[in-house]
């Protein structure tokens, strides 16, 4: 059931949740709770990937002294 997302997945789309939950329904013909859709993808190994706020190793006074020097 999760081949018709791959490719969105795997081009750096975006998944939503209640879309592949719909999908389920639809298959297993009955409704069923978000956290039955969570655990499906976390058993097929797929997660939510966020990008950091910032570079873990970033020097936040540099960054401030350039922009103010340069900004």
């Amino acid at each position: 059931m999760l081949k018709q997302f791959f490719n969105k997945a795997k081009d750096g789309g975006i998944l939503v949740v209640n879309e592949i939950k719909l999908a389920y329904e639809l298959k297993v013909g009955h409704k069923v709770p978000k956290s039955t859709v969570y655990r499906m993808l976390a058993r097929h190994d797929w997660r939510k990937i966020v990008p950091y706020r910032r570079h873990p190793k970033a020097d936040l006074d540099k960054q401030e002294a350039f922009k103010k020097n340069f900004g």
